[in-house]
């Protein structure tokens, strides 16, 4: 019965990927949660402008401008993934994962800017 499973899903991967569905992933334990990179691209460049903007602000201070320039080149490297043609699904989640806590993180960090 495994085997017959394995070729199931084995035969499934290969449909999908020879027909070329949009970019989206299944999060594991998330049911019918699905990633689109689209939006994970855009939430990403938003993230970079936010960060950008964060740079610019006379009233931050030397410890919250080391800690933007610490998130600006993840922010910017999680853009650049996000931005290649092709992402695989696994990989899809991942970098989400990554933008949560990037979010998390400069929304810390502008809560405490005034």
């Amino acid at each position: 019965m495994t085997t017959r499973r394995n070729f199931v899903l084995s035969c499934a991967l290969l449909a999908c990927a020879l027909i070329g569905t949009p970019v989206a992933a299944q999060i594991p334990g998330m049911g019918s949660l699905s990633l689109d990179k689209g939006a994970l691209l855009e939430q990403a460049k938003q993230l970079v402008a936010e960060l950008t903007a964060m740079k610019q602000n006379p009233s931050l201070s030397p410890a919250d401008k080391g800690k933007v320039d610490s998130l600006l080149p993840k922010a910017n490297s999680l853009n650049t993934e996000l931005a290649k043609p092709q992402v695989e699904p696994s990989r899809l989640t991942q970098l989400a994962g990554q933008l949560g806590d990037l979010q998390k993180q400069v929304g810390a960090l502008k809560s405490t800017i005034k």
